[in-house]
């Protein structure tokens, strides 16, 4: 492995002192050992694991950008909304950032820890943002190999709310190319002490040419994936907005903002609240914002006939079960319906002589989602997935995503246990990934599971060179780094830092198998 790999235990990125307004450049850090010594043993296994890489159409008029003022940490409404996430200054990048991770891992093929090959990349959910056929064109693009235009309406000037000259000014959103003449900055910028950096917008909206991944991938279906804005179910009215000529850009004449909870609601229903008094500004059509069905998005992340968006998997010698937990009828957190509750208990059956890993977007404390309308069966919960998992010992691992930072619960049983671990996102801070060794360490009767947390190989610093798409993603994570949304701390979980405890460490559970071939 070479040094200028950027996996964590040689060097890391770490944010630097705050300056005006709190802004804070990256810089290299010290590298970050592994909290426990690497096993020796029989690999069983060897994945990348992506999550939340949020494929975004910022142009997109079926975003609810407006809505994001109310969490800013001035808002009167911000204890009761919470962190609402409907716009990021980072948005713009998401495709650069996703073929600048491709790159990282083509160019790491092989275990940290053991050497071993690596067997597949696992991609957790919320490969898109917006559940848009465009954002899962450019998915399979970036996955596959290709040229992707990180764009859509008007061809040459942008609609995104941070365009200078898109629509009204609105000094609620970070503005790259600065204010228009006689206007004062906008609030990142004059309150957070976020640059200009002009050209930006247009940069961002270049075609990227995507080299495609070597490695086989599996994806998992995300409620981004599924749900406008990852929480409400699409309809043929909303698909209008997403297609048409149209932005909403602010509450219906008089509303209160607390109606907002509505549209960002973790348990369904969820709908989106404007109306014919909104305000609006003019945008170009563009019937490629259509959404995509779930069988779309098999058909475009699985080489299969089954259209089904839960299904299994082989792994070296794991098996692999994925699920579908995004709730269909709304809510951003997730469950699973009765028939595929079921599913998973016959899979649990077939496999008992195997390594299985069980993998979703949602993670199971965040599988609360129990909203289902009338007459529908009702919803599964995570507590009740786990206690069926904790009948079967040889689950070894739960890899999920979803909350967009590093993070491990440890799941004890009579006997034994598992481990259930989440990775942070492409698009918030600090935009890693992991690479997963499964070992078993017949001497000790464990497997141990070696977590190795991988920076995309863009550099800490950026530069004024806007042609330069690894450059482009530099921007993106420092812009991530500088969420001032949650660098106070948050109201519902999110956080800057994860602990070293849950990056590069080693986590062991007794092996199931205990000494047998």
């Amino acid at each position: 492995m070479s040094d200028a790999e950027p996996v964590t235990t040689r060097r890391t990125i770490v944010r630097g002192e705050p300056g005006p307004g709190g802004w804070r450049e990256l810089g290299e850090g010290l590298p970050e050992p592994y909290q426990h010594p690497p096993p020796r043993g029989e690999v069983l296994g060897c994945v990348w694991h992506i999550s939340d890489v949020h494929l975004c159409d910022a142009e997109s008029p079926a975003r609810l950008e407006y809505l994001d003022r109310y969490s800013d940490p001035d808002s009167p409404y911000r204890d009761e909304l919470g962190d609402i996430g409907t716009y990021r200054p980072q948005e713009i990048l998401t495709v650069q950032v996703a073929v600048t991770m491709v790159e990282t891992v083509n160019g790491i093929d092989r275990g940290p820890s053991t050497g071993a090959p690596i067997d597949t990349v696992l991609v957790t959910g919320d490969l898109t943002d917006n559940a848009q056929r465009n954002e899962l064109d450019w998915y399979r693009t970036v996955l596959e190999g290709g040229t992707v235009s990180p764009r859509s309406g008007d061809e040459v000037d942008s609609s995104w709310v941070g365009a200078t000259g898109a629509g009204a000014w609105d000094d609620c959103f970070w503005h790259p190319d600065g204010p228009p003449p006689d206007t004062a900055p906008d609030r990142p910028t004059g309150i957070f002490g976020y640059p200009t950096i002009p050209g930006l917008v247009d940069a961002a909206r270049r075609d990227v040419v995507s080299p495609g991944l070597r490695l086989p991938v599996i994806s998992v279906y995300g409620n981004h994936d599924g749900l406008l804005q990852g929480t409400v179910a699409p309809d043929d009215v909303l698909r209008a907005l997403a297609t048409g000529d149209e932005r909403i850009t602010g509450l219906p004449l008089g509303a209160d903002p607390m109606i907002a909870a509505a549209s960002i609601a973790e348990n369904g229903p969820a709908r989106y609240i404007h109306s014919e008094t909104s305000t609006r500004v003019a945008v170009t059509a563009d019937l490629t914002r259509d959404f995509a069905s779930p069988d779309e998005f098999v058909a475009a992340t699985r080489n299969t006939d089954d259209t089904a968006t839960y299904f299994t998997a082989r792994v070296g010698r794991l098996t692999i079960i994925a699920l579908d937990t995004v709730n269909p009828h709304g809510g951003w957190q997730g469950s699973l319906d009765r028939d595929q509750f079921d599913w998973v208990r016959e899979q649990l059956e077939s496999a008992r002589n195997e390594y299985v890993v069980i993998t979703s977007h949602h993670p199971s404390p965040t599988m609360v989602n129990d909203y289902a309308p009338d007459g529908i069966v009702p919803r599964v919960l995570g507590a009740e997935v786990v206690e069926l998992l904790h009948a079967y010992p040889n689950v070894i691992a739960w890899i999920a995503g979803h909350v967009h930072f590093h993070a491990v619960l440890r799941h004890e049983r009579e006997g034994g246990a598992f481990v259930e671990l989440t990775t942070s996102s492409l698009i918030d801070w600090p935009q890693q990934a992991r690479i997963l060794e499964f070992v078993r360490d017949r001497e000790a009767g464990e497997i141990a599971i070696v977590s190795t947390v991988i920076d995309h190989h863009a550099p800490p610093s950026w530069s004024a060179d806007l042609g330069d798409v690894t450059n482009l993603a530099s921007v993106s994570r420092v812009l991530a780094a500088n969420d001032y949304r949650v660098r106070e701390g948050s109201l519902r979980g999110l956080t800057l830092d994860s602990s070293p405890a849950v990056r590069n460490v080693v986590w062991r559970v007794p092996d199931p198998f205990g000494g047998a071939d």
